[in-house]
């Protein structure tokens, strides 16, 4: 275990953090399972074991394999046999740990969108730019004076979008441009491209999609929410609910007889973002939607929505 890098560690302990999940590694422990099996042993849809298991190989518990016409789950016995001791046992400072971080993180956009030495998608996010632009300006020369037709015809044969390039390349201050001829700023990228670096990051940050919840910490009840941004229809909530004109009675009668300092306002879990080229936020938000209302029904006596569509 001492092998595995403290950030796996933690990804691990994150996946275990859910009793359903726990459910889905106890049944594994027994014998491997498909997804409909352990659907009808624990009572659960079988999106939400889906769900489930997608988070438990991502961490590196379960691995996957195929048998006929099923995908067949197991757990990984090399984590079975770590003592707790040795697993929560920080590991010793390896050298440049914030470099390795860095080439990883670098290494994972490259492998997804450049394609057999072809860059297939220019990335929206400004951060993986500068890596795409990385990886561009390595395989130019250093020394050599282009011509802009010599230029173009270079990065045409990275990307069809040429002039998005070129013009990349000057802005972010990997090239010099004077009377139409073009020059490597050193294979080093200038101040001058780092003084909106503070504002671009923070129009680039992603809206964090997510499940939120409204508890009553007295009776114990919940309203539960979603939304494509998080922070929007907390603040609503909150707002609303202070001012007296919340539009579910049953929430806001409580919430004037009892007080605010009654009710927790908590975010439960946030989509995580990918670079695959086929995801949507819409719809890890649909099955994180479906967890939760399976696992806290807030409808009834046990929470506060009219029915069963909980996105904001």
């Amino acid at each position: 275990m001492g092998l595995v890098a403290l950030e796996r560690r933690i990804g691990i302990l994150k996946a275990l953090a859910d009793s359903s999940r726990l459910a889905v590694v106890n049944a594994l422990l027994e014998r491997p399972h498909c997804a409909e099996d352990l659907a009808t042993r624990l009572h659960r849809s079988p999106s939400t074991i889906t769900f489930h298991l997608k988070k438990l190989e991502e961490a590196g518990l379960v691995k996957k394999s195929r048998n006929q016409y099923y995908g067949i789950f197991e757990l990984r016995a090399d984590l079975l046999e770590v003592s707790l001791k040795d697993f929560v046992t920080h590991p010793a400072s390896e050298d440049g740990p914030e470099q390795k971080r860095l080439r990883k993180a670098q290494e994972k956009v490259l492998q997804t969108f450049v394609k057999n030495g072809k860059l297939i998608q220019l990335p929206k996010q400004w951060k993986k730019q500068r890596i795409i632009l990385d990886e561009l300006a390595s395989r130019l020369e250093p020394s050599r004076v282009y011509l802009e037709k010599e230029l173009n015809l270079e990065l045409q044969a990275f990307y069809p979008d040429y002039c998005t390039l070129r013009r990349l390349l000057i802005e972010e201050g990997y090239m010099t441009r004077d009377a139409g001829r073009y020059r490597l700023n050193g294979g080093q990228v200038n101040d001058m491209a780092t003084r909106a670096d503070i504002k671009r990051t923070f129009k680039e940050a992603p809206k964090e999609a997510g499940v939120f919840r409204i508890k009553n910490s007295v009776t114990g009840r919940v309203y539960l929410g979603s939304s494509l941004n998080l922070h929007g229809p907390l603040n609503k909530h909150r707002f609303t609910l202070k001012y007296g004109s919340h539009d579910v009675p049953a929430l806001q009668k409580d919430y004037n007889e009892l007080g605010a300092n009654a009710f927790r306002f908590e975010i439960l879990e946030c989509v995580k973002p990918s670079d695959e080229p086929n995801f949507r936020v819409e719809d890890e938000l649909t099955k994180l939607e479906q967890v939760w209302i399976e696992k806290l029904t807030p409808f009834g006596p046990n929470g506060y929505n009219p029915n069963q569509r909980i996105r904001e």
